[in-house]
């Protein structure tokens, strides 16, 4: 699940929505990755729907017709410490790319993904994951598709994730 924030900021208080951002969503992806030893290096992909969000003081509108995402991060990961039979904490980070497609156009933003993952064995080869994340990339929007009032700002972006890993 991901939450976004930044992205468009009402400058005049003028009755309209403070702000235009992605609407939350809901995401699907796979990670291929590698660990050697206390370092490990991986590629993800994700997908969602987000939309566009108006959201006041009270109130949050999304239209989920337009403004679909793609992200794309190779992320390092660090083993921190083991925890419990088996179970590791790691940090991880990398680049990542925002492919957010607002209706036939698709934008491309380059920003920067933190995360902190719990790692847990299940059964033989199978293990769970469950991941805290943040990404920060500019504003989604481009000059000159909002009114005057409205100052871009970066997009934040944070959320959980979890994960059900096959190792091979």
């Amino acid at each position: 699940m991901a939450h976004y924030h930044g992205t468009a900021h009402d400058t005049s208080n003028g009755g309209g929505p403070d702000t235009f951002r992605p609407g939350d969503a809901t995401s699907i992806g796979v990670r291929l990755g590698r660990q050697i030893g206390r370092i490990g290096l991986a590629m993800r992909a994700a997908y969602g729907i987000p939309g566009i969000g108006a959201a006041g003081q009270d109130l949050t509108i999304t239209d989920r017709s337009t403004g679909t995402l793609i992200e794309v991060t190779p992320v390092v990961a660090v083993r921190l410490t083991s925890a419990g039979s088996g179970g590791a904490v790691r940090a991880e980070m990398g680049p990542t790319l925002h492919l957010w497609r607002l209706n036939d156009e698709v934008r491309s933003r380059l920003g920067a993904l933190a995360a902190l993952a719990y790692e847990w064995p299940i059964v033989a080869r199978w293990s769970g994951a469950i991941r805290a994340e943040g990404t920060i990339s500019p504003s989604w929007w481009n000059g000159g598709d909002l009114p005057p009032e409205y100052v871009r700002r970066p997009t934040w972006r944070y959320g959980v994730t979890l994960g059900l890993h096959c190792r091979v």
